[in-house]
C-alpha cells in the first residue's frame, strides 16, 4: 500500500506551524480528523503521543514518523506536514524534523502498517523527493511529488 493511498490534499500541509514535538503531532492529528472525517476524541493523539514517549519516531534526515492505532479509526489514514523551520523532534540523528508523515490504523491493522512503514522509508530515504516535498509550493504539489516518487521506488 502507498502512501498517496491513505492522502487526500485536506490531509496536507506544506505550512505546518508548530513549534514543538507536541504541538507537531497536535496539529497533525487535528489535520487527520478534519481530512478523513474522524471524531476520535482524543484517543488518537493520546494513542500517537504514548508511542512516541516509547520511542522517537523521529527517524533521521528531517523525517518523522508519527503513528498510533485507534478504535476511532477504522481504516489506516495519514496526515503529512512540512515545517519550512523544523522542529525540534528527538530525532535519532539530532537534526530538527520538517517533513512529517502522521499514520493511524485501525488496531486490528496488523502487518500492513509495516508494510507502509516500509514503503514510506523507501520512498523519503531518497534526497531528492525530500527536497521536492519541503519545497512543494501547496497539498496537491505534495501529493504530487509524492506520486512520482512512489512510482519510481515502490514495486507495482
Amino acid at each position: 500500500m502507498r502512501l498517496t493511498e491513505l492522502l487526500n490534499s485536506q490531509a496536507v500541509t506544506t505550512r505546518l506551524r508548530a513549534s514543538s514535538k507536541r504541538e507537531a503531532i497536535a496539529e497533525l492529528v487535528g489535520l487527520l480528523e478534519s481530512a478523513h472525517g474522524i471524531e476520535s476524541q482524543g484517543e488518537i493523539l493520546l494513542r500517537v503521543m504514548h508511542r512516541e514517549e516509547g520511542q522517537t519516531t523521529g527517524i533521521g534526515n528531517g523525517i518523522a514518523i508519527p503513528h498510533g492505532k485507534a478504535r476511532a479509526v477504522s481504516r489506516m489514514v495519514a496526515a503529512c506536514g512540512v515545517s519550512q523551520r523544523g522542529v525540534d523532534f528527538d530525532s535519532v540523528d539530532g537534526e530538527p524534523v520538517t517533513l512529517f508523515v502522521l499514520l493511524a490504523a485501525p488496531e486490528t491493522v496488523g502487518s500492513l502498517q509495516v508494510k507502509v512503514l516500509a514503503n514510506i522509508s523507501r520512498v523519503l530515504k531518497e534526497e531528492s523527493v525530500r527536497r521536492a516535498l519541503r519545497e512543494a509550493t501547496g497539498p496537491e504539489a505534495f501529493l504530487e511529488v509524492l506520486r512520482s516518487a512512489e512510482a519510481v521506488h515502490i514495486p507495482t
